[in-house]
């Protein structure tokens, strides 16, 4: 009798343990999985966590749209005191034209350029400014002093954008010389005008609410897409830009050109023509 119920009670113990480990089970499952849907499912947000994603149709129409936002203005959405800006020229916008040029010479040259400068007292803008003149404009000035028929067609034009407090300058150009492949050119400039500073992508990414593994790990898999429409082109004869989803270029902290955009988008681009002759351009929004 003794033996029966102390099997019994055996029973009952392994079957508490049972229920114990499966109860535990689930309860760990739940706090991994609620860990996986904060971290994945909410797009890897910190701070307040903000950031809502954008659907494949939004994302695909601002990918598509992006040639169409070079209109050589600025668009404020921010309401930051403009006046607090110590400017240049006090009776120009932060955002001014410092080049234009549209002539034609036949057979040596056709410009559609305007090259813009920014509108700020500081040593950083006056860096940027700077760059963007031995960029674009050296480069028009190179053309028409040439002693060569090369036959280019030179365009550069702009956008810019002011959102929570972030200046951000886009300048694309295309280039085409002769027998050549085309080229496009896309820098950024982003400015923090409260704080008279350069703005990162850690500064935007923050802002936006995105970590910085969240918005690697979507770069890399619009590279991956781009990748694989290059191999299918490949078979039909063209030759394109390839690209590497692996390399080190995307990384967060190597990202180069970026902006805030209409609506506070946050745009990353990897213009291949800044360092290669190519036209291929990736653009992320988020």
């Amino acid at each position: 009798m003794n033996v029966i119920l102390e099997t019994n009670q055996n029973k009952i113990s392994l079957k508490r343990k049972i229920i114990y480990i499966v109860v535990l089970t689930i309860c760990i499952i739940a706090i991994l999985v609620g860990a996986y849907i904060q971290v994945f499912k909410t797009n890897g947000k910190v701070g307040n966590g903000k950031y809502v994603e954008l659907t494949d149709e939004q994302n695909t129409k601002l990918e598509n749209d992006f040639s169409e936002i070079f209109k050589n203005n600025i668009n404020i959405s921010s309401d930051f005191d403009l006046s607090k800006v110590e400017k240049i020229s006090p009776n120009a916008d932060i955002i001014a034209n410092e080049y234009i040029n549209t002539d034609k010479e036949v057979n040596k040259y056709n410009f559609n350029i305007t090259v813009p400068y920014i509108n700020i007292k500081s040593p950083t803008i006056q860096k940027y400014n700077s760059e963007i003149q031995s960029i674009f404009k050296q480069k028009a000035l190179d053309i028409i002093e040439s002693n060569y028929d090369n036959n280019t067609i030179y365009t550069v034009e702009y956008t810019a954008y002011i959102n929570n407090n972030i200046l951000s300058l886009v300048i694309r150009s295309t280039l085409k010389e002769d027998n050549s492949a085309q080229r496009i050119i896309v820098q950024t400039y982003n400015y923090n005008l409260e704080k008279n500073k350069v703005a990162t992508i850690d500064n935007l990414l923050d802002i936006k609410g995105i970590s910085s593994n969240y918005a690697e790990s979507k770069v890399r898999e619009k590279v991956k897409i781009s990748q694989a429409k290059v191999e299918e082109l490949k078979k039909l004869g063209y030759n394109i830009f390839d690209r590497d989803y692996k390399s080190a270029i995307y990384k967060m902290q190597n990202a180069t050109e970026f902006f805030f955009g209409e609506n506070g988008h946050l745009y990353l681009i990897y213009a291949y023509g800044n360092q290669n002759f190519t036209s291929e351009v990736d653009i992320i929004v988020f």
